[in-house]
This record gives structure tokens, sequence and C-alpha cells, in this order.
């Protein structure tokens, strides 16, 4: 659920905090790209609409490297469904955690809007008369390591005198 996390990049802190050293942190999660049908329909039937965000996979792993994880790896795929009915697909969304943003307009759009976003989504059918829906799952992993010690040389002012040429010899 990485992906409705309203600031996910204080999750992996809590990541890194809870995996033991060379512990594997893996995960999936949503991209910019998921949804992209729906989001078009919505921008074009409802433009006050809020959106989820979803984050670009170059970000999380940035999250992580900031994070203090060693060798992080993100890599990105493009899954599509088709559904027969536009309502279909709504249950769909609906199902995988809808929009949980506080920002957006509380409600439900009026039953025009409702129909016109119903419209919208069934215009994009394929030539076999269903309605795609993209997903772009973006899959990430990396490695805690050992925490770095400093360390500290004791040299006492003797040995440094040893050192410098013409003393001390």
């Amino acid at each position: 659920m990485l992906h409705w996390h309203p600031t996910p990049h204080v999750v992996f802190p809590e990541w890194k905090r809870a995996l033991r050293v060379d512990g594997l942190l893996m995960f999936s999660c949503f991209g910019p790209d998921t949804l992209s049908e729906l989001r078009a329909a919505v921008a074009q039937t409802m433009p006050a609409a809020r959106p989820m965000p979803f984050v670009d996979m170059h970000d999380f792993g940035d999250m992580m490297v900031a994070s203090g994880f060693a060798t992080p790896v993100m890599d990105v795929e493009k899954i599509t469904l088709t559904y027969a009915d536009p309502r279909e697909l709504l249950a769909e969304v609906r199902g995988l955690g809808g929009n949980p943003r506080d920002d957006r307009p509380p409600g439900l759009p009026s039953g025009r809007r409702a129909r016109r976003l119903l419209e919208a989504l069934a215009a994009h059918r394929d030539a076999d008369g269903r309605i795609p829906l993209t997903f772009e799952v973006a899959y990430g992993h990396a490695w805690k390591p050992a925490p770095r010690t400093v360390g500290v040389s004791a040299i006492s002012v003797e040995d440094l005198r040893r050192q410098l040429p013409g003393k001390g010899r």
C-alpha cells in the first residue's frame, strides 16, 4: 500500500529500522501511469477531481538512498486489464482502495456527472469492445547495510616527533 501513503519518504527509514543488518527490502507499488484511462476520463468530466499523485520509480529509488539503503534497484512494468463495462472498471478501482486523498471533493458526483464519466470510459473501448485500464507496477529492492563506524586513531606527540625528518632519530 506504499502508493496510497501520503508521505512515502517517511516509510523507508522505518523499514530500514525494522530490518536486521543485511536484510533485504522488497516492495511493489503503483507508478504514475496507473489508471491513465480513468484519469483522462475524470479530467474530461470532473475537472475539480483530485486523483492520486502516484510516485515515479526513480523517486522511490532516491528515497531508498536517502534512507541509507544499499544497492537499490528499481524496475517497472505496465499491465493492461480490460473490462466489458465501465461500472466493472470502477468497481475494481474501488476494490483496490479507491482514492484515499483527504483533500478530494466530499460526496459523490451528481447523476449527470457520473453518467458522463461512464460515457467517457466507454468511449475508450478497443477493437474487441473492451475498456482498457493500465497499471504501472514499480518493483524495488535494496539491502540494509551494516552501520558505518567512525574510526578514531590516537597518535602520541612523541610518535609524531619521530616521524619528522631530522627530529628524534
